[in-house]
């Protein structure tokens, strides 16, 4: 999942390192306790919902060593996923199904301070269903312990038409440096959403000066608004688009760059559920010079033994066309934050 995305549950790991690990030089003065750690997202548009699950360890050497150590901090087969999934309460409430989610370790994890390539991942092949309940359940096959939470997918999602026009291709002015309102229609806040945040794609073609050959690219899925807002509208400055590809595309003369066709921005307005909202504010770094901070998780167990969030989030994606009555395309191929892209009018291409 985005962001998609997507937040690491390293914080929370740590935290179980410090509950359940020890410096070498510290005598251990406790037994070994199961603390598990869940990540889950689920978003009813992905192809498959993937949960992410550590185990704590414990100790006498280096923690974090061990962190690089996957059978340190993974379960394999010895715990059994399940998501079961309940009607919106409108229509009942009632259990539908219960899916028993596979065991996969074919994806790669980013270096890290936890141990990668390779992880473990419980992915559940099933499409999941807008606006219904889903509970999750993990049960320790050697321990008997079980682990459980829940989420409600967010549901009827439409975006909203900035600028006030009713077109299906809406205009974007990228100059324009005033914040620039993006929200969910009036009147249609999505189903158990609690708040928003927007992420921009840009769609470009590189043409090879020499050959003559083009290859479609994309600066993809970056996010222009300042964290999540609790509502159902936030608000950019399109200009930061330049800075983005500024950032994100690297210079080279040997080749010409053009808008990917006049509709070449994608916005996708992300909403999320409060749990995620809720430890998306808790897991933000402190401004305080006081250490301690609010630990937020909606994992549950008999023996309190858990941390992580389940919770959901999904978004909506709308195209919009460059200003050109404003000069878009002069500003991508002359401005101060793209001029040495080589830039150059999306006509240019056409004509050839």
């Amino acid at each position: 999942m985005k962001r998609n995305i997507i937040l690491s549950l390293c914080f929370g790991l740590l935290m179980v390192i410090s509950l359940v690990s020890c410096k070498p030089d510290v005598e251990l003065t406790s037994d070994y306790k199961d603390v598990t750690v869940v990540y889950g997202l689920l978003n009813p548009l992905d192809q498959y919902q993937y949960i992410k699950i550590y185990k704590g360890y414990l100790t006498k050497d280096n923690a974090l060593v061990w962190a690089k150590d996957l059978d340190n901090i993974s379960y394999y087969n010895d715990i059994t996923v399940k998501l079961e999934e309940y009607y919106p309460e409108s229509a009942g409430g009632r259990l539908n199904t219960t899916y028993t989610l596979d065991t996969v370790m074919s994806i790669p994890k980013n270096y890290g301070v936890f141990a990668s390539p390779t992880q473990v991942l419980y992915r559940m092949k099933k499409p999941i269903r807008e606006g219904f309940r889903y509970r999750l359940v993990i049960e320790n096959s050697t321990t008997g312990r079980v682990v459980t939470s829940e989420t409600t997918t967010i549901a009827n999602m439409a975006f909203n038409i900035p600028l006030g026009t009713s077109h299906s291709i809406s205009t974007i002015n990228l100059n324009k440096d005033d914040p620039w309102s993006v929200g969910f229609k009036i009147n249609s806040w999505p189903e158990n959403a609690y708040a928003v945040d927007a992420y921009v794609t840009f769609r470009y073609i590189e043409k090879d000066k020499v050959t003559g050959d083009t290859v479609h690219k994309a600066v993809r899925d970056i996010l222009v608004t300042p964290g999540f807002i609790a509502g159902n509208e936030t608000s950019f400055k399109p200009n930061v688009i330049y800075r983005i590809l500024q950032e994100n595309i690297e210079v080279n003369d040997n080749v010409w760059r053009f808008p990917d066709t006049y509709e070449c921005v994608d916005i996708k307005l992300w909403a999320c559920d409060q749990i995620y909202y809720t430890y998306y504010k808790t897991a933000q770094p402190s401004s305080s010079i006081v250490q301690d901070r609010v630990n937020y998780t909606n994992i549950k167990a008999n023996d309190d033994m858990a941390l992580g969030f389940f919770a959901s989030r999904s978004y909506y994606k709308r195209t919009f066309r460059l200003d050109v009555i404003n000069h878009n395309e002069d500003s991508l191929a002359h401005g101060q934050w793209t001029k040495n892209l080589n830039f150059r009018p999306y006509t240019e291409i056409l004509d050839e």
